[in-house]
C-alpha cells in the first residue's frame, strides 16, 4: 500500500483479491431492489462525468449522492446499499461527496473493464482509500450480451425485477471474469496503456496533464509519453485532445450549451484555445460544426460506421483513435 495525495492506494494484486472478496460477499448477502438509470436528456453541469462507455455504481455502505438526468430533468438521487446506478454511454453523472461511502464502480470500456472500490469519509473529493483492478480484453460474449440488454432496458426507461436481475447477472459475470485468468493476457505495457486511456476518457473534463496522470498511476511522466508513442503512435496530449474534442462534438450536436460551457465541460479553461484545437482536429470551428449538424448534414460514412460499432475501439494510430471517438 502507498499514500498518494492523501489517498491510500492498494497494490494491484492485493486490490484484485479484496475486490473479489467484497463482490462475492455483496452478491451473497444482497438482492438489488432498485436501479437508477441516468440519461443524456439534459445538458450536463460543469465537471460532470460523461464517457463513451457505460458504467455502473454499486454502493456497499453509506449513501451515494449523485446528480443525474432522469425524465428530461436534472435531479439528485441518494443511492443506498441494495441499489445501483447505471450510466449508459454518453449519459452523465456528477458525484457529491457529502457523506461517508464505500462504492464499487465498474467502467465497461471497449478494451478492458475497469473496477475500483473506493472509500470516502465525506466532505472531500479525495477518497480515504482506493483499490483498483481491471479485466483485460473487456467483454466476453455473456458479459457483452448482458450489458447490451441493460443498455436497451435503460433506453426504454424500464424498471421492475428484470432491471434488478440483469444488473445482478452483470455483476456475477464480472466476478467470473475476475476469478478466471485470461489465457491470452496482454503485455503489461499494453494493459497499462489501455488503463490510462480508460482513465482519460472518464476524467477528460478535469484539468488533466501528463504529470497528473503519471502521478495517479505512480509512473514517471516520461514513461507515459513512451507508452503513447509505442502503443498509440501519438503523443499523450494528442490523445487527450482527441477525447475532449469528440466529447465536445457530442455536446454541440445534442445540447444548446454556449461555447464557454462546452469548453468547460471538456476540460478547456479558455474558449479561444478550445476553438483553436477544435478547428485543428475537425477543420471546422465549433459554431460551423454545430450549424452543419443542425442543418441535417450527415456525418461522413467512417464516423457513422464507427458510431454504430458501440463497443469497438482501436488505438492503432491517431486516425483510428479519432474515428473511434467520433
Amino acid at each position: 500500500m502507498r499514500r498518494q495525495s492523501g489517498e491510500l492506494i492498494v497494490s494491484a494484486g492485493r486490490g484484485t483479491s479484496l475486490i473479489i472478496g467484497q463482490l462475492e460477499r455483496y452478491l451473497r448477502q444482497t438482492r438489488l431492489s432498485r436501479i437508477y438509470f441516468a440519461e443524456d436528456t439534459v445538458a450536463p453541469p460543469a465537471l460532470a462525468y460523461v464517457t463513451h462507455f457505460p458504467r455502473l455504481y454499486v454502493p456497499l455502505s453509506g449513501t451515494q449522492n449523485l446528480q443525474i438526468a432522469q425524465n428530461s430533468n436534472s435531479c439528485r438521487i441518494q443511492a443506498q446499499p441494495g441499489e445501483a446506478v447505471f450510466v449508459p454511454e454518453n449519459a452523465w453523472d456528477k458525484p457529491e461527496w457529502s457523506s461517508s461511502l464505500q462504492v464499487l464502480t465498474i467502467l465497461f470500456g471497449a478494451k478492458q473493464i475497469g473496477i475500483s472500490l473506493v472509500k470516502h469519509s465525506g466532505g472531500s473529493e479525495t477518497p480515504v482509500s482506493a483499490m483498483k483492478t481491471h479485466i483485460h480484453g473487456a467483454h466476453d460474449g455473456l458479459t457483452h450480451n448482458l450489458l447490451s440488454a441493460l443498455m436497451v432496458f435503460a433506453a426504454d426507461r424500464g424498471q421492475g425485477p428484470l432491471a434488478h436481475l440483469l444488473t445482478e447477472s452483470l455483476l456475477h459475470s464480472c466476478l467470473r471474469l475476475l476469478k478466471v485468468p485470461n489465457a491470452h493476457q496482454a503485455r503489461k505495457a499494453t494493459r497499462t496503456y489501455e488503463a490510462i486511456c480508460l482513465y482519460v476518457q472518464e476524467n477528460s473534463q478535469l484539468p488533466l496533464t501528463r504529470e497528473s496522470v503519471a502521478e495517479h498511476f505512480a509512473l514517471a511522466p516520461n514513461h507515459i509519453s513512451r507508452l503513447f508513442r509505442q502503443q498509440g503512435l501519438m503523443r499523450f496530449n494528442d490523445y487527450l485532445n482527441l477525447v475532449r474534442i469528440n466529447r465536445a462534438k457530442f455536446m454541440l450536436r445534442n445540447y444548446t450549451l454556449t461555447l464557454k460551457e462546452v469548453a468547460a465541460n471538456c476540460g478547456y479553461g479558455e474558449v479561444a484555445y478550445f476553438c483553436r484545437i477544435f478547428k485543428k482536429l475537425t477543420k471546422e470551428t465549433p459554431t460551423q460544426y454545430r450549424g452543419i449538424q443542425a442543418g441535417g448534414t450527415a456525418d461522413n460514412p467512417a464516423e457513422v460506421s464507427e458510431t454504430k460499432s458501440r463497443f469497438r475501439i482501436r488505438h492503432d494510430s491517431q486516425q483510428n483513435v479519432s474515428a473511434q471517438l467520433a
